[in-house]
């Protein structure tokens, strides 16, 4: 019988399916690139990550989805803290996401015309983040980026939870 940690780890193919589909982000999103999914690397304690980005009309920018699976929550602490700290010269704060073990807010800009805003949230041993890049500036759409994190949070328990992901953004 699996641990209850081990039970909370996403392999490949739920990483896949906690990543948003088309009909599960706001309407008038399309895919920008190709899903990217990858398996295991045990030297960083990942045992899957997948990333998938939507070009956002309405916000004018692309949005990017992330789903990075490690091996123990310890390591997913890990991953999470370093992420928080290599964003340390962002603009970071808190924020609240119904369920999540942790959470905060950065944005920050490339120059004056790259810009991004981004939530990173840790569940159990599973880091997940959406990030909205803008050409400037880096204050994205807040009510939206909470919005589409939520659901994410969600779709990740809806896996952990052995279920399939099904929410979607509101």
């Amino acid at each position: 019988m699996p641990s209850p940690e081990s039970s909370r780890t996403l392999g490949k193919e739920q990483v896949r399916a906690a990543l948003p589909e088309a009909g599960d982000v706001p309407a008038g999103w399309e895919k920008s690139g190709t899903l990217r999914l990858l398996g295991a690397s045990p030297e960083k304690g990942l045992v899957a990550l997948g990333t998938q980005g939507y070009a956002a009309t309405d916000l004018e920018g692309i949005v990017g989805f992330g789903v990075q699976s490690f091996q123990t929550r310890a390591d997913a602490i890990e991953g999470y803290t370093m992420v928080k700290s290599q964003l340390a010269s962002a603009q970071i704060g808190p924020v609240q996401i119904p369920d999540a073990d942790a959470a905060f807010a950065a944005s920050y800009c490339q120059g004056k015309d790259r810009c991004s805003t981004r939530i990173t949230v840790r569940l159990d041993s599973v880091v997940a983040y959406v990030n909205i890049n803008t050409d400037g500036p880096a204050a994205a759409d807040a009510k939206i980026l909470n919005s589409v994190t939520r659901m994410l949070a969600q779709r990740v328990r809806q896996a952990q939870s052995g279920q399939t992901p099904s929410a979607r953004a509101v």
